[in-house]
């Protein structure tokens, strides 16, 4: 009976120990669990130069800005692309975690989204053909046809400005950025509405014949979209911000937005009026 009670009291110790083992080898997982590792980030095909596709290659500000993310923060960075106009259902659908192109922080999608720290301010302008000197201000384009991108912010900041100041245009909608750029070289739309950065790149590089008319309509702060009331993305939301923040400080994203375009982006001018 001492044996048999021996015995049975060395099993239980030993189960007793394996259990505590396994608990003891569960919790750093679980905590680790927590920690998000990965970011999925629906972006542009054809945004040029934000983030567009050439060559099978995924190109653009946008994607050397999530390589730096990444680099800071660990997150491995999976991106869908699509045409503007379908990235935010990525979001909406639980397909992406967020949406990388240069996007506006206004009024209605704070609404429905929170937004990362932001990484750029970017004034939307009207751009028309070189050869149309004589149009310096917004109200210069009264009674012309304005094309634009689908989703974009520029299309409805521009209308709302051109009801308060009563600037006759037609508006009309492009489903990529591609789309427009040709119906502006064959003259189906006499202006373009483009973040002003995009409208320099195209012009810089020849891809457009064209200028931009000097007056802004508005300078967009540009920030990453988040689902709301997630307990993941908002972790992920802190994880970014936290490295804009700190590209902001070492001079990160005024590299980016120099080697794209030459100038610097990351900062809010002081005479900037913020659209929203």
């Amino acid at each position: 009976m001492k044996k048999i009670f021996t015995v049975s009291l060395l099993i239980c110790m030993i189960l007793s120990m394996t259990a505590c083992g396994s608990k003891k080898n569960e919790e750093p997982n679980e905590v680790k669990s927590d920690i998000p590792t990965k970011i999925i980030v629906a972006s542009g095909a054809s945004s040029v130069p934000n983030t567009y596709i050439e060559n099978g290659e995924h190109k653009g500000h946008e994607v050397d800005i999530w390589n730096a993310i990444s680099e800071k923060t660990g997150l491995k960075v999976e991106f869908i692309t699509g045409e503007f106009n379908t990235l935010f259902g990525y979001l909406d659908s639980g397909k992406a975690d967020t949406v990388g192109n240069t996007i506006t922080i206004n009024a209605k999608r704070q609404d429905k989204y929170d937004f990362s720290e932001p990484y750029a301010y970017i004034p939307e302008k009207l751009v028309v053909h070189s050869d149309r000197t004589d149009l310096k201000k917004l109200k210069d384009i009264s009674g012309m046809t304005c094309g634009f991108s689908a989703g974009s912010n520029g299309g409805n900041l521009f209308e709302k400005i051109a009801e308060e100041q009563e600037i006759d245009i037609n508006l009309v909608t492009y489903d990529s950025s591609e789309l427009l750029n040709e119906a502006f070289r064959q003259g189906k739309v006499e202006v373009m509405l483009f973040a002003g950065a995009e409208a320099a790149y195209k012009i810089k590089n020849g891809i457009i014949d064209a200028r931009m008319v000097d007056e802004d309509i508005a300078v967009g702060a540009k920030a990453y979209p988040f689902v709301k009331g997630n307990t993941h993305s908002e972790k992920l939301n802190e994880m970014v911000t936290k490295a804009i923040q700190e590209m902001k400080k070492d001079g990160t994203l005024s590299e980016i937005y120099d080697k794209w375009y030459g100038m610097d982006f990351s900062e809010n001018p002081e005479d900037g009026e913020i659209a929203n």
